[in-house]
């Protein structure tokens, strides 16, 4: 009897224990991304934003963020992005909730005309992405994490452009346990009704 419950506190403990890795899903479309959203959400169309001084700050909903470049920002009214040419635009998020976040990612040229280049996001937990637009439109990527995302980073993209996001939305999924946990949890569930059946039989 003593040995089922100390395998049973083992396993419990090795669910507690376990590393938790992100498992991020990546999305291209706006309205799948937008329904896997669990909770609240915030999105900033950036409409009408005037060129901020330094980093500039966003909050709604009970999520908070700031967007920098090592140049300066710029906003056109219709989306915001980096003052200087050949320059990343870096997102953090400072509420510590954000687990789903999604947007448009482009690069434009000095005439703010959007150019259909290479894009590459990288988040806070090392997932990348890297495509190609070929509009706005269809330049949409969204993530979902079962970990906090502290930060999006839209790389450089080169060719004199800049880099570009509007329509920037933040919000957080339901979490789901990992597979490594749910083996765990069912060994742990294996064991008290191990014991249950042998309780019975007594």
């Amino acid at each position: 009897m003593q040995t089922a419950h100390r395998l049973i506190s083992a396993a419990v403990l090795a669910v507690l224990a376990a590393p938790s890795f992100a498992d991020t899903t990546t999305y291209t479309d706006s309205a799948a991304f937008l329904a896997s959203l669990g909770g609240s959400s915030y999105t900033e169309a950036f409409t009408g934003l005037a060129s901020p001084d330094g980093v500039a700050a966003f909050s709604g909903s009970g999520f908070t963020y700031t967007v920098s470049a090592a140049g300066g920002l710029y906003a056109t009214g219709d989306f915001l992005g980096t003052n200087q040419i050949d320059e990343a635009l870096t997102i953090n998020f400072t509420s510590g909730n954000v687990t789903a976040v999604g947007g448009n990612f482009f690069a434009i040229n000095l005439s703010d005309a959007f150019q259909s280049v290479s894009v590459k996001l990288t988040l806070s937990d090392g997932t990348v992405a890297m495509f190609t637009p070929s509009s706005i439109n269809d330049s949409f990527r969204g993530f979902s994490s079962t970990q906090t995302i502290s930060s999006l980073t839209f790389s450089a993209p080169g060719m004199s452009l800049y880099a570009n996001v509007d329509n920037l939305t933040v919000g957080t999924v339901s979490a789901v346990p990992e597979p490594a946990s749910w083996a765990l949890m069912g060994l742990g569930l294996a064991g008290m009704g191990a014991i249950a059946r042998r309780r019975k039989a007594a």
